[in-house]
């Protein structure tokens, strides 16, 4: 048969893979908007950084939920399942501790995503030839008496402006997806 993918692939999630796109173009525009805004970037180039640091992270969240989702326990494994590919949970025994558990995976998604997208944007600036973040060669032989000093001003701008950008895109996304859950619960 010459479409022999579709028969060994049981279930394409379409709908996810297009609300993943969704949720990604949305997040990238966001996130450019901040980054043009408090790292005085360009349009281009804010769009550059955003969409590949986005690009970053949704390629590793994903092959971490993929390597982490075939150990999980049985009860917890159908109802991610269940999400992913039909957007509503499974009636079984973590239903009622369902709430605790997304909330926790939230915010552990968003602080490593926040560090990941740090941590990227400083490589792919250095990568790029324009360092972002000067490394700091120099010891402050003073730097426990001057610690509370009010005219020190922190070197390192773009560790606010991601974390401001990654929370503009996670309260959308967290809108988007709460919105997504009262249509599939009137349907």
């Amino acid at each position: 048969m010459p479409f022999s993918l579709l028969d060994n692939a049981a279930v394409l999630p379409l709908r996810a893979i297009v609300f993943q796109c969704l949720l990604l173009l949305v997040a990238i525009a966001l996130e450019a908007q901040v980054l043009r805004k408090q790292l005085q970037l360009g349009y281009q180039p804010s769009i550059r950084y955003a969409a590949s640091l986005n690009l970053l992270t949704v390629v590793l969240g994903w092959m971490a939920f993929f390597s982490m989702e075939s150990i999980l326990p049985t009860d917890l494994r159908r109802q991610l399942i269940s999400y992913v590919l039909f957007g509503n949970f499974y009636v079984n025994g973590l239903a009622s501790n369902l709430g605790i558990l997304i909330v926790v995976a939230g915010l552990v998604t968003f602080f490593v995503t926040f560090w990941l997208k740090v941590i990227g944007l400083e490589g792919l600036t250095w990568a790029l030839g324009n360092p972002i973040a000067p490394r700091n060669t120099e010891e402050n032989k003073n730097r426990y008496r001057y610690r509370r000093s009010p005219q020190q001003k922190t070197n390192s701008p773009h560790i606010l402006a991601v974390l401001q950008a990654n929370a503009l895109s996670f309260t959308a996304i967290l809108l988007l997806l709460v919105l997504r859950y009262g249509v599939t619960q009137r349907l």
